[in-house]
């Protein structure tokens, strides 16, 4: 399906709703790249291909993966805070890379007075240190991460939490996604979805669940304007 302007009309979408990761910034490729550093340092051989494996999980997913190749001992309680020590020192030396169009839709759907939220995997603590790093915090109404619900993605409590927070039905939001895990957790919520694939390409699954694949948020808004 083709969207435009006038079929999200029809859809009565009156709010949108963006993941973190792989969507607003180019962070999934820089957490790969840290967990083969923090395991050298853990003692742990970690590889980029078992990192990646986890792009789009919780962490409670992410430690059972890492459990399944490297062993019940190594726990996110003792990685985590090195992985986050890692990235902000990546980011404190590379600064954060906003993808394509990100600033472009914000500052267009502020001006057309359509309300704005995160629904993110992540945590609250690194999703506001990536927003006020890229000065984009004040553009949303709210912030909902995985430690502020009971189940993380691919459950649909992110989203559902985000909408509520925004004063909306779901099937009133536009939800933006990367990941094909994402991607079930808004279709599961009953928003309406978008994906911009990152890392991972979009199965035949994630394509009936969503209203259109697009290459960046470059091309995002024109579905909101004539």
């Amino acid at each position: 399906m083709k969207l435009t302007d006038q079929i999200i009309k029809n859809l009565d979408i009156r709010g949108v709703i963006f993941d973190v990761d792989g969507l607003l910034f180019d962070t999934e490729a820089m957490y790969i790249k840290a967990w083969v550093p923090v395991g050298e340092s853990m003692g742990v051989p970690i590889t980029a291909e078992v990192a990646r494996s986890t792009v789009g999980h919780s962490a409670k997913a992410t430690e059972a993966i890492f459990q399944e190749h490297y062993g019940m001992d190594f726990t996110l309680e003792r990685s985590i805070p090195l992985v986050r020590q890692w990235i902000t020192d990546y980011v404190a030396a590379h600064g954060l890379e906003v993808k394509p169009g990100v600033r472009e839709l914000t500052a267009l759907l502020r001006t057309l007075s359509i309300p704005m939220a995160i629904g993110s995997s992540n945590i609250q603590r690194n999703v506001q240190m990536y927003l006020e790093e890229a000065k984009l915090a004040s553009y949303f109404d709210t912030i909902v991460t995985a430690d502020l619900v009971e189940r993380a993605k691919p459950a649909p409590d992110i989203f559902l939490k985000a909408a509520e927070n925004l004063g909306l039905a779901p099937a009133q939001c536009l939800v933006f996604e990367d990941s094909p895990i994402g991607v079930e957790a808004a279709h599961m919520a009953g928003c309406n979805v978008i994906v911009v694939p990152d890392l991972l390409p979009p199965c035949e699954l994630t394509h009936s669940r969503v209203l259109q694949v697009l290459p960046s948020l470059k091309e995002a808004p024109s579905l909101f304007i004539s």
